[in-house]
Order: structure tokens, then sequence, then C-alpha cells
């Protein structure tokens, strides 16, 4: 199957920045178009304290960083690629972002900076693989 626009979530964790390089693989295989998106988490999921302005500029910013080293790894290989930066829960920004913009594959690491990390797969994957609209790729750092 020849896929034609594959999204890439990525938090600037290994398992994501590995993911990145295997979608941008798979795009240049496929002479796909490729997005690489960054979700900035809404002030409801923290606490008070952190729903503060500054933060979220933090947060922001943080992301702009990751989708810079995104670009630079797509040039490296090649690639071209379109970055977005999005702001709510995560799981429901990605499978939102997937379907607005047509894509038939999301390729995305198996856990990232959250605190469970480390075991087996985490929530926000197993949320896009539940319901994402188009197969998703887990990579497995």
């Amino acid at each position: 199957m020849a896929y034609t626009h594959i999204l890439i979530p990525i938090d600037g964790s290994e398992p994501s920045l590995e993911a990145l390089k295997q979608g941008l693989s798979l795009a240049k295989a496929n002479q796909a178009q490729v997005t690489a998106l960054y979700v900035v988490p809404r002030g409801e999921e923290f606490i008070e304290v952190f729903t503060l302005k500054s933060v979220k500029e933090a947060f922001y910013q943080e992301g702009e960083k990751v989708l810079e080293k995104a670009r630079k790894i797509a040039q490296e290989m090649g690639v071209s690629l379109n970055t977005r930066i999005t702001e709510g829960r995560p799981p429901e920004e990605i499978v939102e972002v997937a379907k607005n913009l047509g894509c038939d594959l999301i390729v995305m690491g198996s856990h990232g900076h959250g605190m469970l990390g480390k075991l087996l797969i985490g929530s926000c994957t197993e949320r896009v693989l539940a319901m994402a609209p188009c197969p998703v790729l887990v990579v497995k750092k």
C-alpha cells in the first residue's frame, strides 16, 4: 500500500524522534507528504498553577524547538516536512489533525515524556490506536 500523507506526532522524546525517522523513511519511499505535529497540552490538563501564560508560552517554545529539530532531521534525509503546533489533549488533537489533513498513516512512538513512559505502551498512543481514522504504526525505541 502506498501512503500519500503521513502524520508524525512528536514531543521530543527518544521514541518520538525514532518514530520521526521511521515516518520520514516511509514518506521518502512512498513519495508521501509528511506532517510533524507537536501538541501543547491545555491548561485544564494541569493543576491551576500551570495555567499561567508564561508556562503556556514555554510549551509553545519547546514545541518550536522540537519541530526545528524535526526539520533538520528531515532535511538531512532529503524529505520535505510540514510542521504544525496545536493545543489540546494530545490523543484527540492527533486524531483530529489526521482527519482534517486526510492522513492515511500515523507514525508515533510507543510512549513519550509521560511519567509512566517506560511502561509498555503509553496512554496517548493507546488512545490514538483506539480512535485513529487510519492505520497507526507504533515505533518502539
